[in-house]
């Protein structure tokens, strides 16, 4: 399983076979069940998280008790409180599985004393935090000048294995919506479907 991750590294970095061996040494493979919480607000995020099999949700809950997704991932996604783990200080997300979730992780010391070792690496998770934050500006942008069709269709369209493999649930609550209308605009798109259709 630890392949995985090393497979996934290769598409967007070289390492010689030193690199990937010195990379494999330092995975920890860690298992969830459902709704275990990798980390819960006000602790320290200590693991970069990619997920091998499974999928989890970062979120907060604000001061009325409702839940607020900021992120959701699936297979060969990476997970996580992102501020707490490049900080290392007490974050205000939960991280918590989904289904049972296998991660490769890595820990912020040993990842510290890999960028060291194996230089392309630390351009590879550079890499990773700009198109974290390209995607964070889009969602802004879509949820100021978006409505919940639209979002939802935004959505379908950049992650459809996201669509396919997630509860209406949890899909909803990253729209911002309830899974009650997250129903009916499904409906209504189908119907505008059947309508362009039959024409």
């Amino acid at each position: 399983m630890p392949d995985l991750l090393l497979n996934h590294l290769k598409k967007h970095i070289q390492l010689t076979e030193t690199e990937e061996h010195l990379i494999l040494s330092s995975i920890q493979m860690r298992r969830f069940k459902r709704g275990d919480f990798l980390t819960k607000e006000g602790e320290v995020n200590r693991y970069t998280n990619f997920i091998v099999t499974g999928s989890a949700k970062v979120y907060y809950i604000d001061q009325q008790g409702q839940e607020h997704i900021i992120q959701l991932g699936i297979k060969e996604w990476w997970i996580g409180d992102f501020s707490s783990f490049i900080t290392q200080t007490k974050g205000i997300l939960y991280t918590e599985a989904l289904t049972v979730t296998e991660t490769a992780s890595f820990s912020y010391d040993i990842l510290q004393e890999l960028y060291n070792k194996v230089p392309a690496l630390e351009r590879f998770f550079r890499l990773l935090t700009q198109k974290a934050y390209a995607a964070f500006h889009r969602r802004v942008l879509e949820s100021l000048s978006m409505d919940a069709e639209q979002r939802y269709i935004a959505f379908r369209t950049s992650y459809p294995e996201m669509d396919q493999q997630l509860s209406q649930k949890d899909i909803a609550a990253y729209l911002g919506i309830s899974a009650e209308f997250l129903s009916k605009i499904k409906k209504r798109i189908v119907e505008k479907q059947k309508t362009e259709y039959n024409r």
